[in-house]
């Protein structure tokens, strides 16, 4: 299991998106990954509340569709990525 939040975030999205860990930064979005769809959308925020122990709000989730805003969800949930 990777060590820390950040890496443990980039295996999540990488995992989900097939999107390689070192190629994850705060740019990606639906827009620049062909594989970010709406159900990969809800896989990765289920994959995410999975790994960091957390629960969003169902009518939030489509307003978080980059990496930057997946980052400030879990921020606003207590893990800092």
């Amino acid at each position: 299991m990777p060590a820390n939040n950040s890496d443990r975030f980039s295996s999540v999205v990488s995992a989900v998106l097939g999107v390689a860990a070192d190629q994850i930064d705060d740019t990606l979005s639906p827009d620049s990954v062909d594989t970010w769809d709406s159900l990969n959308q809800i896989n990765l925020v289920s994959a995410l509340e999975q790994e960091f122990g957390v629960t969003f709000v169902v009518d939030d989730l489509g307003r978080y569709q980059s990496v930057v805003r997946l980052k400030a969800l879990l921020k606003d949930h207590g893990v800092a990525v």
